[in-house]
């Protein structure tokens, strides 16, 4: 009779969680219909047992090795060990065979935090009360954290409030906005500047949450209203605004020094030595206040709701940046502790994400963005398709 062979799962971590070892597969699913996820806590019998099932073998095979224990006990731990989904039988691989081709490029840590938190478990009637019954939205805990942040005692630039118009059809916005690479090196005026901050990241509402606090309603989503996101701005080259970097406060509508000697040479070196992000006229550095989001949605999942919040910020200030003349351009390419150190900011409490920019754009013959010119993507004979929206 043919003895059922077992492997250990290629898709485990094991970790310290509320003082017990915890193992996880994260690639099993998570059941809609238990509250229960897929972490068990283990013990160093467990985990040297796991070592034993490194390559195919049978739990005869391993019994047989661990001779100092009684056999019985070993196969009725490798059973528990298969049934929480640490150990693959042999036949069952090919879905994680096919997992670790598609995700060979990428690490354990993308891979963890993307399949770990799939699957959510709700349970319950409305959307709210599945969220609460699963351990997503707080229901108590303490005031609310502040929606704004500031530097009562930095050195302020109040922006304007005369913005520039943002008449252009918005067909025409969205089919030229391209990311810029090459800037004239002139300056941007105060006026672009303030209208780009100003509907990228200043509030358009305010809104009573009742116990959840006061919310604001920003020109883009943000799960729940949360906008865990604030701007910091280093200032280059924008009219009437000395060099520096700086704080967006969006309740003021200013900009709270810094840090007065930050220079492009600190951007070079912050940013990989990056040609695009260095010659900008200004470049916006994006952090996430955590606890803002914490404080009602406390699953992991919703650290993916804070990184599409940060794509649609940067979507509307490159849309918004393409509006009004300039030329915008966004990277998540940066020295992150360094960046965070230059911010002034822990990285627990509030660390950067992501950064965006924008100048005056340096355009090709047909109107096209220089880098893609020199690119070759505006080449004829290159291009494949054009839509007629495009114009």
């Amino acid at each position: 009779m043919t003895q059922t062979e077992f492997r250990r799962a290629r898709t485990l971590m094991i970790y310290w969680h509320d003082g017990e070892l915890t193992a996880e597969n994260y690639l099993e699913s998570r059941s809609t219909d238990e509250e229960a996820d897929n972490a068990v806590a283990v013990n160093a019998q467990a985990v040297e047992l796991l070592e034993h099932f490194t390559d195919w073998t049978t739990v005869e095979k391993v019994a047989s090795d661990l001779g100092e224990f009684d056999q019985d006990s070993v196969r009725e731990a490798v059973l528990a060990l298969a049934e929480a989904g640490l150990l693959v039988e042999r036949g069952t691989e090919e879905r994680e065979e096919r997992f670790l081709d598609a995700w060979r490029d990428w690490g354990e840590e993308a891979r963890f935090f993307h399949f770990g938190t799939r699957n959510t478990i709700y349970t319950g009637d409305s959307l709210e009360q599945r969220r609460a019954d699963a351990g997503w939205v707080r229901r108590t805990g303490g005031p609310p954290p502040a929606i704004f942040k500031s530097y009562p005692d930095a050195p302020r630039v109040y922006l304007p409030r005369a913005f520039l118009p943002l008449a252009e059809p918005y067909g025409q916005v969205l089919t030229r906005r391209r990311t810029h690479r090459v800037f004239t090196g002139e300056p941007v005026s105060l006026a672009q500047l303030s209208t780009a901050l100003f509907y990228t990241f200043a509030p358009m509402q305010l809104y009573d949450a009742g116990d959840l606090g006061t919310l604001i309603l920003r020109t883009s989503p943000c799960g729940g209203a949360r906008h865990e996101l604030e701007g910091y701005v280093a200032v280059l080259d924008v009219q009437d605004v000395p060099p520096g970097l700086y704080h967006y406060n969006a309740e003021a509508h200013a900009l709270e020094l810094v840090d007065p000697d930050f220079d492009r040479a600190r951007l070079h070196r912050v940013t990989y030595e990056s040609e695009m992000c260095t010659p900008s006229a200004f470049v916006c550095f994006v952090t996430v206040v955590f606890e803002r989001t914490m404080y009602k949605y406390r699953h992991s999942r919703a650290l993916r709701v804070t990184l599409l919040s940060a794509g649609h910020l940067g979507q509307t200030f490159v849309l918004t940046s393409t509006a009004v003349g300039l030329g915008a351009w966004q990277s998540a390419a940066f020295r992150d502790e360094e960046l965070d150190e230059a911010l002034g900011v822990d990285g627990f409490s509030e660390g950067v994400l992501y950064m965006f920019g924008a100048g005056n754009p340096v355009l090709g013959e047909t109107g096209m963005p220089a880098g893609i010119a020199r690119a070759g993507l505006t080449d004829p004979d290159r291009l494949v398709k054009r839509h007629p929206a495009a114009g």
